[in-house]
This record gives structure tokens, C-alpha cells and sequence, in this order.
């Protein structure tokens, strides 16, 4: 087991490129170790339009993070249980985990509530719900080994579907697995609390990531009416150093929040 000083651990699924990356490199430059999970650590090569340029393991050691990589998916506890094994003979035990991967598919004006295709609403509750609670549970024993002064800390990803539908009721498949995230975290944060381990989920609008920027320039009649009180699409910049507040000790007091993030829409 590596000696780790009073160096933080965290590990962030759906690191390798997108929020995830984002979340990780931000975590590393802060002086993190980061463990990443991810079905491709090289799926930064497939957006050019993200400004990742090498596999998210090499990124995160030239910012001076003890990192690892394990190429798992969030929807493979087996995979999940193995990385977190692996982790443990590693570093002992982390002290944040960013339970990040999952995301949408298909048209956003697609899959009206009222016509959600059945098979498309499992495959989003698989990645989104549980890939989360697959992850949670895979990690739990590295939670509790913690030694963070505010207790160690879980953040999910919820979206802003989760929280309120879309005016036209579409990509209804999404935000119903988004809205079930949100509050698996509630329950989560009310089941740990007692052991030190808080839990808050993120509820983003529209952040310009590759994926979403592609999709955006497919459908845009799709986003047509979006629009914030701050007047822009949100970017990674704007989400990380929440992640990274509710993961240290300042929010030692926070947890069964779910927080949005969307510039005021």
C-alpha cells in the first residue's frame, strides 16, 4: 500500500474526457491523487471539440497527481469491484468519489413521456441509476477507510431533466433516470450520515461539452428556446470547483442536497 501523507484521494467515473475529465484534472491541479474509471481512458479522442490532447492518466501525473486508470463500466459491478480492490491494496482508502458517468442518447426531442420507448428508459436507468448505486456500493468499504478531517464525501450527477421536465416533454427517458439519481442521493445521504460520509448530487443545465455541443449542432431547433438569466451555455469551468467544494472539508456541514447549476434558467 502506498504511503499517502496527508495527500487526498478521489476517484471520478466517466473520467477520460467530458465533465469527468474536467472533474479529475481540476482535483489533480488542487494537489488530489484521482483514480479515474471509464469504459475507454482514451475517449478524449473521441470529441476533438474538447481541449483534452493525451489519455486522462498522463494528464493528471504531469499535474502531480498519484493517478490510475481502470477501464471498467459503471454498469459492470464485478469490474467495479475489481478496480475498487485494486485501489485499496493501493492507497488504503478514498476520501471523495464523483459518481460522474452515465449521460443520454438518442434525439433530444425525442422520446416523448407519453411514448418513452421502454427499452430506451432501461439503458438510461442502467448508465445513470445503476451505474451510481453500483459505483456507490463497489466503494463504500474505501469510503469508510477515510481519514479526511470532514469526514469522506460523495458527489452524483443528476441533471436539470431531473429536476424539471423539458417544455416539450421530450428526451423524457433521461430525466426520469436523472430525477431517480437525485433521489437515490437523498436516500444515500440519510443512510451514511451517521458514519461521517455526506452525500450531495449535481442537477446541471446545459454544459458545452463535446458530446453536447455535436448534439446541439445536429438538432439546434431542439434547444431553440433555451435560455438563462445569465444569457450562455455553461461550460466545465463553471461546474468543477463545485465539485471539488462539496468534496473537501469547507462543506463538512452540507450533504442530502441536490444543487443546480444552470445559470439561472
Amino acid at each position: 500500500m502506498t504511503v499517502r501523507g496527508a495527500r487526498r484521494r478521489a476517484l471520478v467515473t466517466g473520467g477520460a474526457r467530458g465533465l469527468g475529465r474536467a472533474f479529475a484534472e481540476d482535483l489533480a491541479a488542487a494537489g488530489w491523487d484521482v483514480a479515474v474509471v471509464d469504459r475507454d481512458l482514451e475517449a478524449h479522442r473521441e470529441f476533438p471539440e474538447e481541449p483534452f490532447e493525451r489519455p486522462v492518466v498522463d494528464a493528471l501525473r504531469a499535474l502531480g497527481s498519484n493517478a490510475v486508470g481502470f477501464e471498467a463500466s459503471v454498469t459492470d459491478p464485478a469490474a467495479l469491484g475489481s478496480a475498487a480492490e485494486a485501489l485499496a491494496r493501493r492507497w488504503g482508502g478514498i476520501d471523495g468519489l464523483v459518481c460522474n458517468a452515465g449521460g443520454g442518447s438518442g434525439r433530444l426531442d425525442g422520446n416523448r413521456a407519453a411514448e418513452v420507448d421502454i427499452a430506451d428508459l432501461g439503458d438510461m436507468l442502467e448508465r445513470n441509476l445503476f451505474g451510481t448505486v453500483h459505483t456507490v456500493q463497489a466503494c463504500l468499504g474505501l469510503l469508510r477507510a477515510s481519514e479526511s478531517p470532514g469526514g469522506a464525501s460523495i458527489v452524483t450527477m443528476s441533471s436539470l431533466n431531473g429536476i424539471e421536465p423539458t417544455m416539450h416533454g421530450g428526451y423524457a427517458h433521461y430525466g426520469i433516470a436523472k430525477a431517480a439519481v437525485a433521489h437515490y442521493s437523498r436516500y444515500l445521504a440519510r443512510d451514511l450520515g451517521p458514519e461521517g460520509i455526506r452525500v450531495n448530487c449535481l442537477a446541471p443545465g446545459p454544459i458545452a461539452t463535446g458530446r453536447l455541443l455535436r448534439r446541439m449542432a445536429e438538432r439546434p431547433e431542439a434547444n431553440a428556446d433555451v435560455r438563462n438569466a445569465l444569457g450562455r451555455t455553461g461550460t466545465a469551468a463553471d461546474v468543477v470547483p463545485l465539485v471539488r467544494f462539496l468534496l473537501e472539508p469547507g462543506s463538512a456541514y452540507l450533504t442530502g442536497q441536490v444543487i443546480r447549476i444552470d445559470g439561472g434558467l
